[in-house]
Formats: structure tokens, C-alpha cells, sequence
């Protein structure tokens, strides 16, 4: 090896040295459970007259990510190390004050936007050096080969590095506050050691402006200029980063009248055509595709076609690939279905009914809905409204399992159990569920887009409940100065922060908690104490800010200012919180945000915390993954210590223990929860049935909605469907 000559960086042509690789992989593998000797033989492999020291590092990231398997999965780290140092020095940024890295970003366009540039006017030079001396440039060397993948490609500029990102962000997010250097330093730690994970769009847009909202639901009214203004906005809502749901529940069915003329309307599916098209030309400003989910309800004359409308099928003019159809279903219907076969299921045309029984549909829910929908079946009875369609109750279910079958969709909305939980009921009603199925609150047409932004609690990373409740703190905090941070897409997003201020954390890695106490998905109990901490913290925590700030403005008649929502945490209550002083606090200064708490699937995010993603189980101890930048190894967090829990991935579970889990959490969480759920048809009982009774377990223990369905199909592995990504995920929360 000695005669081979390296290129430098600089352009100078040295001879190889081979103690200075040897001393670099060492310092790479120190204090993991790998042999550096391993990652030395690959030498040869790759090694030729004048390379250059740039595709030796290159190569050896690739040798180290290639030695990772699920007996050794530490070598992940290593290659995470490898390239951690490569961009140490290719970048050089670690080398210069914070102030003169700042002021260069900007000057190279990196960094751009009032929020960035307001920095030096909430921050004197000294605060720089202040907190520039906080920076731990050490903890970008705990990250994966994945996990600096994903900063790579979505999250860092071409200068940055993952502690710089972290704390850039921390000032802008403190610069709303009173004490923006103590409190930047407080999200500092958190993001720093990785016990918080923001959302993608505050990852992506915070130091460039922009939206940092995860989540958007839409509704258009049934007119030509609110569906095309609403088209609009979904285009605007997408182009800026954000996950769109939009109702169609207001929009007539087809075979309805159209202005005096009978039969005209071509029903929801033309619009549904334009919404589709729109997320797939409208992308998130060419880093992913944009992401809609469309709904409609099961009472809907349209909706059997709705369930069809992925597939291959019939008119294609009226199909759309690129949406994620969703239903939201009321408890009247699952009764009936429930009951039996043979129970008739009446599907209406929202405007026939409001114009001729001045029934409003789409804004009742519970006991309402079922009175409304009586009278809506007799007056069909007796031909005042015509266009009407009757199912079997239980046919209708069975298609909607048929299509979950073939693709995993539609979502699941359980709409009265949705609207029986909303704290602003007094103001309206939520029509829908957001694209990944665990954000929501109340939409008015043209008036109010529910907005929300999301973090997660990395609650592997957290020692106690205790800390639980302080990263809980602090992330509201970060949530609630996010609204004053973020440039609304759409003026009704911008009215809907200023009037609920609704924000969303949730938890990310639940496995890896299970993992590290030892507990199982079996303890409900033990999820329940997780999210009553968080929800603790959460609480308290916007009780001080409207202390501080004021409380969010429809908070009067509120379930907040009524009582029945502190009601329902002191029913629940498994821990020693004191919510009968919480309660105390909140009739003396109310609440600043309506909803608090929205676990997403941080599908993407996760991948960049090297933890588990959402609230499900693991798909394993060490596996294979795709975050739309290729494969790469993912070793679970606490894969090494505790290895059985991994082993017993998510269809070995049964599915309703994962239900009752999600139920438990639900009982603390104000909005939803993304639940999905795997069904293996390898199981020699396997029958359809299982989803059935699944889809029905669900709604009876009060969980809120299920996003996908899973499907392990014959003859195939685990492994062959974790491997697929998940596109709504990835263009929400991330």
C-alpha cells in the first residue's frame, strides 16, 4: 500500500498513509460494539493509484453502512461518524464563531427570510459567543448512517452542519419570547440530544422563511367560486410544505340539480379529479410530492363510487390516483351494520336535503345526525327527496374493507366519536381528519383551514415521566411561538391559528420506551401513564402562556372552560398529577391553545432521531428502510439491550391489544392518534373477518380513526411490506 499515491482535497498528491485511515476508523468506531479490523480488510476492495482521500472516506461510509446486520447493527453509527467527519471537513463550519457562520449563510443565501435575519436585532454578538458555546459539535457523531442521510438530502444547506441547524433554530424560535438566549438554550438541549423532534417543515423552512405547519383541512362549499378558491388554496397549502385534508361532504351528488336544470351535477368525482391533479403538479417546492387526503361521508350519494376511485376500473376520467381517500363514518351506521345484514343503509345529496328539508348534513354529528338522517329516510319514503341510493349497511362496510384490501385505504374517520371529543364544539363542527389522520378541529368553508403544527416527544430517550413532562413543556412552548413564526399559506390558515391556536405533540418512539423499561404493548396501562405526563406537562405548560400571552380566543364555552375536558383527565388519571389544581389554574387564567397533543407517524423525522416512528410497534430490531433516498440499514434504539421486544415485530401482536394501547393513549390525547394496523394472510385462520372485527374493535373502544391497513399478502414476508414507504406520511409531518 505504500507506493499508492492519494489525491488530496486541495489538488496535492501525497502518498497513502495508511496509519491516518487506520486512526480515523478507530476514532469512528470508539465506544461501539464493532471491530474496526472489519471495516480495515475493505482496503483492498476499493483502494487504486491516485484516488482521491475524498472517495476513500466515500468508500469507506459505503463499506461500513454494507458490515451493519442484525448481529453487529453499531456499524449503522459508523458510517453515520464517517460521514459526520467528511462533512466536518468539507464544510469547515465547527471552525469559525457562530455570528460569522450566520452572517456568512446569509450572505450566500442560504439562510434567507425575516425570521433568520431578525436574529440580529434579538441577539447582540456576545449572545452569539454565548450560545455558540453551547453547541455540542460531539453529538453529531450519534447519529446513524440513515440519520445523516436524511439531514443530508432534506433538512441542512450546503454549508451547514446538524448542531449549527439545531441551534439556528432554537434562537428563531426563542426570538418570540422574553428571554430568548435562556430559553434558546433550553431548545438547544432538547433538539441537541435528540428528546424532541420537530416536525419537517420546521426542519426544512425555519432558517429560509416560509411555512412550518404540518397540517391543513379544507372545505369547500357547494359553489363554483368556493371550490375554485379552495383549489387554490390547496394549491398554495401544498407549493408551501404542508399536508392537506380537504371535505368534500358539502359538495351535491351526481344526478343532482344544477342551476334549475334536474340531473345535471356530475357529483364529487370531477372536483376530487382537479384536487388530485393539483397535489401531483403542485409539489412541496420540489422536495416531495404534494400529499391530499379526500374525504367524504358514509351517508354521502356518492360515496360507493368515492370507494372506488382508485381503481383500474370503470370511467378513469372520473378516478384519482394521487389522493388518499378517507371516510368518515357514524355511529349510527356501525350500529346498524352491527346489528346485521339484512339493515338498510340511505346515502343523500347534501344540497337536495338543505334545499328541501333544510337539513344540514354535513354539520351534525351524534344524536343530532341520527334524528336528521331519520327524517331524510321518511321524507324519501314518501318522495320529497329523490336522489337517494340504499345500501345493505353491510355491503357498504364490505367495500370499504374490499378496497382496503388491494391498498390499504380508505382512512377511517370515526366522525360522532371525533365531534363528542372536540373542546370547541360551540363553534363548529370537524368535517374531516388531516392526512395523516391525527390532526384536526373545527373547519368553517372559506373561513377557517385547520392549522396545525407538530413535535414528538423521543420518549426512548427520556429517563422518567418526569422528564416526559419537562420535553412536554418546552415543546409547547416551541408550538405555540411556531404560530407567530409561520408564513400562513392561506388567509383562513392564518385565521384558524389566531383563533384556536391549536398545536400538536406527540410521541415518537413509543417501542422504544416499551424496549428500555422492558414492558410490552400487552401493558396499556403503561402507554396511558406516557401520554397522561405529556399531556400534563402540555397543559400546564399553555396554562402559564395564557397567563403570560392570553388564552386562545374561542376558549369561553369552551370543553376547557366548561370543565369537561379537565373532567375527563381526572376520570382517567393512573398517576399522581395534580389535575384538581391544574383545574384551579385554568378557571383563573384559561388555556392558549385549544388542542394540545396529536401523535403523527413521523414516518421520516424518526429516521433522522434513530428512534421508532409514532405509536406503533417496531417493525423490527434491524431492518432495511426507504425515506425516498434509497435503502439504507435502521438499527432500532434499544435493539442491543433488550432484542426479544424487537423480535416480536407488529403482526405477531394481536391487533386489538395494539387497539386497546392506542384507546389508552387516546383517553389523554385532545385530537388523534395515526393507528395503523397489520393484517398477515399468512395465518392459517387468516379470514376476512379479521378486518371486520378489527374495523369495529376500533370503534368501540373509542379511538378516533385508522390510517393504514397493513396487509402481509400470501406467500409474502414482514420484511416485503415495511420496505414500502408511506407517501402521507411523508408529505405531512414527515
Amino acid at each position: 500500500m505504500s507506493s499508492i499515491l492519494v489525491t488530496k482535497r486541495d489538488g496535492r498528491i501525497e502518498s497513502f498513509d495508511v496509519d491516518k485511515i487506520k486512526q480515523m476508523i478507530h476514532w469512528a468506531c470508539e465506544g461501539l460494539d464493532v471491530n474496526p479490523l472489519a471495516l480495515e480488510a475493505k482496503f483492498d476492495e476499493f483502494l487504486s493509484d491516485e484516488i482521491s482521500t475524498k472517495s476513500i472516506q466515500e468508500n469507506l461510509i459505503m463499506s461500513a453502512r454494507v458490515l451493519a446486520n442484525a448481529a453487529e447493527p453499531d456499524w449503522t453509527f459508523v458510517a453515520g461518524r464517517l460521514w459526520t467527519m467528511d462533512m466536518w471537513k468539507e464544510r469547515g463550519s465547527y471552525d469559525k464563531p457562530l455570528v460569522e457562520f450566520y452572517r456568512e449563510q446569509i450572505s450566500k443565501g442560504e439562510y434567507y427570510g425575516n425570521l433568520v435575519e431578525a436574529l440580529s436585532g434579538v441577539y447582540t454578538d456576545e449572545d452569539f459567543d454565548a450560545l455558540g458555546a453551547v453547541i455540542q459539535q460531539e453529538n453529531d457523531l450519534k447519529h446513524s448512517y440513515g440519520s445523516v442521510l436524511t439531514a443530508y438530502h432534506k433538512y441542512l444547506s450546503p454549508s451547514e452542519c446538524i448542531q449549527q441547524m439545531f441551534m439556528i433554530n432554537a434562537m428563531i424560535i426563542a426570538s418570540v419570547g422574553k428571554r430568548p438566549v435562556e430559553f434558546a438554550k433550553q431548545v438547544y438541549e432538547v433538539l441537541s440530544e435528540r428528546k424532541l423532534s420537530l416536525a419537517t417543515p420546521w426542519l426544512s423552512n425555519l432558517r429560509r422563511g416560509g411555512n412550518i405547519s404540518s397540517c391543513f383541512i379544507i372545505q369547500p362549499d357547494d359553489s363554483i367560486d368556493s371550490i375554485f378558491d379552495n383549489v387554490k388554496n390547496a394549491a398554495l397549502i401544498s407549493k408551501n410544505g404542508g399536508g392537506l385534508g380537504i371535505s368534500m361532504s358539502r359538495i351535491r351528488a351526481q344526478g343532482s340539480v344544477v342551476g334549475g336544470r334536474e340531473d345535471a351535477s356530475k357529483g364529487v368525482f370531477g372536483w376530487t379529479r382537479i384536487f388530485n391533479d393539483t397535489a401531483l403538479f403542485v409539489d412541496q417546492g420540489g422536495r416531495r410530492a404534494g400529499a391530499f387526503t379526500i374525504s367524504l361521508p358514509i351517508w354521502h350519494r356518492d360515496i360507493e363510487e368515492f370507494l372506488e376511485i382508485q381503481s383500474e376500473t370503470g370511467d378513469l376520467r372520473t378516478k384519482a390516483f394521487d389522493i388518499f381517500p378517507q371516510v368518515v363514518i357514524h355511529d349510527y351506521f356501525m350500529e346498524l351494520d352491527e346489528a346485521g345484514p339484512e339493515n338498510d343503509w340511505y346515502t343523500f345529496c347534501p344540497h337536495e336535503v338543505k334545499q328541501t328539508l333544510d337539513i344540514d348534513l354535513p354539520s351534525l354529528f351524534g344524536k343530532e345526525f341520527k334524528v336528521a338522517y331519520k327524517k331524510c329516510v321518511k321524507a324519501f319514503e314518501k318522495g320529497v327527496v329523490k336522489n337517494v341510493k340504499v345500501y345493505k349497511a353491510r355491503d357498504l362496510t364490505k367495500k370499504i374493507m374490499r378496497a382496503q384490501f388491494d391498498s390499504g385505504l380508505p382512512y377511517i374517520a370515526f366522525g360522532d366519536t371525533i365531534n363528542n371529543d372536540n373542546p370547541n364544539a360551540h363553534e363548529g363542527v370537524i368535517p374531516a381528519v388531516n392526512l395523516c389522520v391525527e390532526s384536526y378541529s373545527v373547519v368553517k368553508p372559506d373561513e377557517y383551514a385547520h392549522t396545525c403544527n407538530l413535535a414528538s416527544v423521543v420518549v426512548g430517550r427520556c429517563k422518567d415521566y418526569a422528564e416526559l413532562e419537562r420535553v412536554a413543556r418546552i415543546a409547547t412552548e416551541i408550538l405555540d411561538n411556531g404560530i407567530e413564526l409561520t408564513d400562513n399559506p392561506v388567509y383562513i390558515s392564518e385565521a384558524h391559528n389566531n383563533r384556536y391556536r391549536t398545536i400538536g405533540v406527540g410521541i415518537q418512539g413509543l417501542c422504544d420506551w416499551f424496549a428500555k423499561e422492558h414492558k410490552s404493548y400487552k401493558n396499556a396501562d403503561e402507554a396511558s401513564r406516557v401520554m397522561e405526563a405529556i399531556q400534563y406537562g402540555c397543559v400546564t405548560k399553555s396554562i402559564e402562556l395564557a397567563e403570560e400571552r392570553g388564552r386562545y380566543p374561542a376558549f369561553y364555552e369552551s370543553a376547557w372552560q366548561n370543565g369537561k375536558q379537565l373532567d375527563k383527565y381526572k376520570r382517567n388519571k393512573l398517576s399522581q398529577y395534580d389535575w384538581d389544581h391544574v383545574e384551579e389554574n385554568l378557571a383563573e387564567f384559561g388555556i392558549r391553545n385549544s388542542q394540545l397533543t396529536s401523535p403523527a407517524p413521523n414516518t421520516s423525522t424518526s429516521i433522522f432521531m434513530d428512534a421508532g416512528a409514532g405509536v406503533m410497534p417496531a417493525y423490527g430490531g434491524f431492518y432495511q428502510k426507504d425515506n425516498g433516498t434509497g435503502m439504507f440499514p435502521f438499527a432500532s434504539m434499544f435493539v442491543k439491550d433488550n432484542p426479544l421486544f424487537y423480535a416480536k415485530n407488529a403482526p405477531k401482536y394481536n391487533q386489538s391489544e395494539l387497539v386497546d394501547c392506542v384507546a389508552a393513549i387516546q383517553a389523554w390525547v385532545d385530537a388523534g392518534i395515526s393507528a395503523e394496523y397489520f393484517l398477515d394472510h399468512n395465518k392459517e385462520d387468516f379470514s376476512a373477518k379479521e378486518l371486520y372485527d378489527l374495523i369495529h374493535y376500533a370503534w368501540k373502544k373509542k379511538t378516533k380513526a385508522i390510517y393504514y391497513i397493513r396487509h402481509i399478502k400470501k406467500g409474502k414476508s414482514f420484511s416485503d411490506e415495511v420496505s414500502i414507504s408511506q407517501p402521507a406520511c411523508e408529505g405531512c409531518a414527515g
